[in-house]
């Protein structure tokens, strides 16, 4: 119990530093805190839950094949973007992507749209530039040299 409390507090602690984008003695007199509270309302939230959380089996697998991926992934796309630096050529291109955007007065659409558009921004190597309402595409930025995606339909 103590070694789960104190790893939480130390994660927590990490988390607020690694965020805060600068380190001093306010940002870790803060983090401090802001780690201590967050692990006291963890440790209630547990304490007084009726159902305990457990991770899937084989879910551990998954995800770490998925982070996993990232770390080629972000190397591609740092090395396409430092030869952008040095020799001033533009790597990127735009792309019309399939996206169905369901109707507009729909909040559970809306919230998909907003989930999808966000996640495909998050991949290391492109980005939504702009899904308008009424048009069933996205247009994506891509840098480097991109291939068909694995699904045509993977952002709709």
């Amino acid at each position: 119990m103590i070694l789960r409390i104190g790893a939480l507090w130390l994660g927590l602690f990490a988390l607020y530093l690694g965020l805060a984008g600068q380190a001093g003695l306010h940002e870790a007199v803060t983090g401090a805190v802001v780690a201590a509270l967050a692990t006291a309302w963890a440790c209630r939230v547990r304490r007084h839950a009726q159902r305990r959380f457990a991770w899937p089996a084989g879910a551990l697998r998954h995800g770490g094949r998925t982070f996993a991926g990232l770390v080629p992934a972000t190397a591609r796309t740092g090395r396409v973007l430092l030869r952008a630096a040095l020799t001033g050529f533009h790597p990127g291109h735009a792309l019309r992507r399939p996206f169905r955007r369901g109707p507009e007065d729909d909040p559970a659409e809306a919230g998909r749209r907003a989930c999808a558009l966000l996640l495909a921004s998050l991949s290391p190597d492109s980005f939504v530039l702009r899904a308008d309402p009424g048009r069933d595409e996205a247009l994506v930025h891509v840098l480097g040299a991109s291939g068909p995606a694995s699904d045509p339909r993977w952002l709709a």
